[in-house]
């Protein structure tokens, strides 16, 4: 145990520790808000797709609706910028696959 402490002491005099403890707060903080953003496009698309499914028949036209609506609302929000086409593409479809209970 006191080489370990000793251990310890020497990587945090020569930098080392604090240095990795910034890249351990760094990562989590990188989950978290990933975390948070992906729960802001998946909110969205649950709306997009709630709507797309009340107000047109099906098929291209009704996820060309979605898309545009998801897109529309992140840039209202000032957070197009955050998401790929693929991440939002993603959520509209996790947003069907909920919706008909297949999640």
């Amino acid at each position: 145990m006191d080489k370990l402490i000793e251990l310890l002491k020497a990587l945090w005099e020569v930098g080392i520790l604090p240095a990795l403890l910034i890249l351990v707060i760094v990562h989590l903080r990188t989950v978290v808000d990933g975390n948070v953003k992906m729960e802001t496009v998946l909110d969205i698309a649950e709306k997009a797709v709630e709507w797309a499914e009340d107000n047109f028949d099906g098929g291209a036209k009704q996820k060309a609706e979605a898309l545009k609506y998801v897109s529309d609302k992140l840039l209202k929000l000032d957070k197009a910028h955050l998401f790929t086409a693929s991440e939002i593409n993603t959520a509209i479809e996790w947003a069907v696959l909920k919706m008909k209970g297949m999640d």
